[in-house]
């Protein structure tokens, strides 16, 4: 029993030790946009951004005929709303785009 706890402790140690060392690290290095999340950061965010989005909603279609004047339309609001963070030709390769974390997809 007394080994039992002793391993614990140890083991205790080395994680808060650990711990302590990422603590560090991250007080010198800290987040950046500028760097690719990591596959698991990746993982987790996509599994929880589908988790966020109810079944119902997966499954439904655009009600939106699609037409020239819509197209347009779309046009004129992406470039309006979304080309300042996701450039023309959808690079994300912008002032604002370069800077966002996520980066824009």
């Amino acid at each position: 029993m007394k080994r039992a706890i002793f391993a614990l402790g140890i083991c205790f140690l080395i994680l808060a030790f650990g711990c302590i060392l990422y603590g560090a690290w991250m007080i010198n290095h800290g987040f950046s946009t500028r760097e690719s999340p990591g596959l698991i950061e990746n993982a987790l965010a996509e599994t929880v951004r589908d988790a966020a989005i109810p079944s119902g909603y997966k499954a439904m279609k655009n009600p939106v005929t699609v037409t020239p004047d819509v197209l347009n339309e779309g046009v004129a609001h992406w470039a309006d709303h979304c080309a300042t963070s996701h450039a023309n030709n959808d690079s994300g390769d912008t002032m604002y785009g370069k800077t966002m974390y996520p980066r824009p997809p």
